[in-house]
């Protein structure tokens, strides 16, 4: 095997009769190294360009949670035993790991005598494609958010204008079982008996849909039963809904949606479209 091998390896007769030119190998190393220190900088910035979006992304749940707090408890109790809305705010806050000196911070704001004018604001809008969106908002200044709000829909071909006509404005209360340790079964029975018009079930969470007006009792009611009220909130249920096919539209839609919810002082974007599911990788 060791012959074989030094047979091809050997240099051919012909190839002794000319001087060898010796090579020049230096080259090859810079460029190499240049090519291995250029490939590891690209993954670098990859990762410090996604690792960037997700803090940010974090950053503005924390400040809208942090709006939610302060307008839940100046809404009501600034005690969450006797706030249901403000204490469903919490358990969220909680859930996404949000830093408990912001959540102090924001509960201190709220009771603060020096109170700034933080107030819930709701627009109407139609987007790209004439789907209807309606947008809710907690601000320290009305003229700010309006503004940043038309400025998304004039890119967009988009305008305020009233919709609501097209939506059902409806209470959703999202809870789970907490320290009563009830069953699944049980928990329904109790949604029905607080007033709940419809209700859904998913990995043991019950979703409650009820009218807007009894949004407060239902929370609370099951809030003093010991169950765990994950989310209070209105909730506008499109009487129809739109479907967009056209691609160009479709895209137009989505960065509207997108840039809507990415506006540090919207907390919720309702509209009346179904966009298709993307196929996960």
């Amino acid at each position: 095997m060791a012959s074989s091998v030094w047979r091809r390896l050997a240099i051919p007769s012909m190839a002794l009769q000319k001087p060898m030119v010796p090579r020049q190998p230096l080259a090859l190393g810079p460029v190499i190294h240049q090519q291995l220190r250029f490939a590891g900088h690209n993954k670098w910035s990859k990762v410090k360009h996604t690792k960037g979006a997700k803090d940010a992304k974090k950053s503005r749940l924390f400040s809208k949670l942090s709006l939610e707090i302060v307008s839940a408890a100046r809404a009501g109790s600034p005690d969450p035993s006797l706030n249901a809305k403000l204490a469903a705010v919490l358990v969220r806050a909680k859930a996404a790991s949000m830093p408990k000196d912001n959540i102090e911070t924001a509960l201190k704001k709220a009771t603060s005598k020096e109170k700034d004018a933080v107030e819930d604001v709701v627009y109407e809008c139609y987007g790209p494609g004439g789907i209807a969106m309606i947008i809710e908002a907690v601000t320290d200044k009305r003229s700010r958010t309006v503004k940043e709000v038309k400025e998304v829909l004039n890119r967009v071909g988009g305008s305020v204008s009233s919709v609501g006509w097209l939506f059902d404005k409806k209470g959703k209360v999202v809870f789970a079982s907490g320290e009563s340790g009830k069953s699944l079964e049980e928990m329904m029975d109790a949604a029905i008996e607080s007033g709940a018009e419809d209700i859904e079930e998913s990995d043991g969470v019950v979703e409650v849909t009820c009218d807007f007006a009894q949004l407060g009792a239902v929370g609370r009611a099951l809030a003093d039963q010991k169950f765990e009220v994950q989310l209070m909130e209105a909730a506008y249920i499109p009487q129809s809904v739109m479907e967009i096919t056209d691609p160009d539209t479709l895209e137009q839609v989505e960065k509207c949606l997108d840039d809507m919810d990415n506006l540090d002082d919207i907390v919720k974007v309702h509209s009346n479209v179904v966009l298709p599911e993307t196929e996960s990788s």
